[in-house]
């Protein structure tokens, strides 16, 4: 889906633009005056159908339904570099974490490796499980054969604080 079949295909809604920019006050989309630093270096650009810039226009503008009803918000690698070049702290990464986060409370499309992540990490506290590793002549080693520490798994108070910022608006 392109730029101009979202801003055609759609209404702003500026309820939800109020919502965004008023959660995200200290890093404001509004003050995007599209430099392009946060595009040249992000990481995902290839997979992107839209730019890290153009989503953050789309937001000020307020095609947010459109944003959070399709994969373009999923397909960030959230490497953080946006937020590190942008001169003007109106980083596209807080704006898609923001989108990512209407996605989930209204239940929009939420892609199957997303949620599967989520649950690992209410499960073990990992966000992947603990896997072997293959040497050169195919030999499979844990972490203890490798000499390396065994992996602490937060306590219980972890997926309660884990489960309270989930559901905090």
């Amino acid at each position: 889906m392109s730029l101009i079949d979202l801003m055609t295909m759609g209404k702003p809604n500026l309820e939800l633009r109020k919502k965004i920019l008023a959660r995200i006050s200290e890093y404001a989309p509004q003050d995007c005056f599209k430099c392009l630093r946060c595009t040249s270096g992000c990481t995902a650009l290839k997979l992107l159908e839209l730019k890290p810039h153009e989503i953050v226009s789309l937001v000020k503008f307020g095609f947010i339904d459109e944003l959070i009803t399709s994969d373009i918000i999923w397909t960030c690698a959230t490497c953080l570099k946006c937020k590190e070049r942008c001169p003007q702290r109106a980083t596209p990464y807080d704006v898609i974490m923001m989108l990512r986060n209407l996605a989930v409370e209204q239940e929009a499309k939420v892609p199957e490796a997303h949620l599967k992540t989520v649950s690992q990490i209410l499960e073990t506290g990992l966000a992947q499980t603990e896997q072997k590793v293959i040497t050169k002549d195919g030999k499979s080693l844990s972490r203890e054969e490798l000499g390396l520490p065994s992996i602490k798994y937060p306590s219980d108070m972890f997926k309660t604080v884990f489960l309270k910022a989930e559901t905090e608006e």
